[in-house]
């Protein structure tokens, strides 16, 4: 998938999100959101950018009676803004199917199925992943939100014949991805972030990849409300960047704590 295609796509997904919806499928809610985070790597595993490492993201997260929408845009730079800076999406819509057929799919921790479709797309690699999949939205105490994802990744990548990464088969993936709000007298924290584990996989002109683990847990403070009353505003915090054979790569770990701002809109 080209940078245009991408690009158009993102468009798409604005134009979506911001579309008004018939009464009965109003937004429940929406939340969008600007990051900065910024470290050094503790581990690096040789494919860490040299130096200390700028990301800009902007995020949204939004819901409606059948289901929910949720992307981020990172701009990651660091020391040599020329060969390190990359490009970095990732979208998924989810589509309720306890709402769509007005059933109980309730059972055990479960609160509901759904079907859900991503796509994953990366400038500096050419790389570009359709994941479509189950969700399993979990009724975890205390949690504002905890999902269980299970996607196949079909790879869709120009390849080596593009000047990118190879060109793989499809992989297994697994995310658990939450959100834990807690308060410690009038302070108000929240730990939340996501987990995933992709199985390996045959990639062009031979070899395998191997697993990879990938975990991103951020705990963030409620700076605004403490000073000026503004829940959910203006945030810090840290984030871990916590890798096991990065980017499929075998034996290249990765142990990046960065940190972090948020302004929420």
């Amino acid at each position: 998938m080209s940078l245009r295609a991408a690009v158009s796509a993102s468009i798409l997904l604005l134009t979506l999100v911001g579309a008004p919806l018939p009464a009965e499928a109003q937004v429940t809610f929406s939340r969008t959101e600007f990051q900065y985070q910024g470290g050094s790597a503790v581990v690096d595993g040789a494919l860490s950018p040299p130096g200390f490492q700028h990301t800009f993201t902007l995020q949204h997260a939004s819901g409606w009676s059948h289901g929910d929408h949720f992307f981020f845009v990172d701009l990651i730079c660091c020391e040599d803004p020329v060969s390190n800076r990359d490009m970095y999406l990732e979208w998924y819509s989810t589509f309720s199917l306890g709402a769509m057929t007005d059933s109980d799919l309730s059972f055990g921790p479960v609160r509901d199925v759904g079907l859900i479709w991503g796509l994953n797309w990366a400038a500096q690699p050419r790389a570009a992943l359709l994941a479509p999949g189950v969700r399993l939205a979990l009724d975890l105490p205390a949690f504002a939100f905890a999902n269980l994802d299970f996607t196949w990744l079909v790879d869709r990548s120009g390849g080596l014949e593009s000047g990118g990464a190879p060109r793989g088969d499809g992989r297994f993936g697994v995310d658990f991805n939450w959100a834990l709000p807690f308060v410690v007298g009038e302070h108000a924290f929240s730990v939340e972030g996501h987990g995933e584990w992709q199985t390996p996989r045959d990639i062009e002109a031979g070899g395998r990849q191997p697993y990879m683990v990938l975990l991103q847990p951020q705990i963030r403070y409620d700076i605004g409300k403490t000073l000026w009353g503004h829940s959910g505003r203006i945030l810090i915090g840290t984030e871990l960047q916590v890798w096991r054979n990065k980017f499929s790569v075998e034996g290249v770990h990765e142990f990046l704590p960065q940190f972090l701002v948020v302004w929420g809109f």
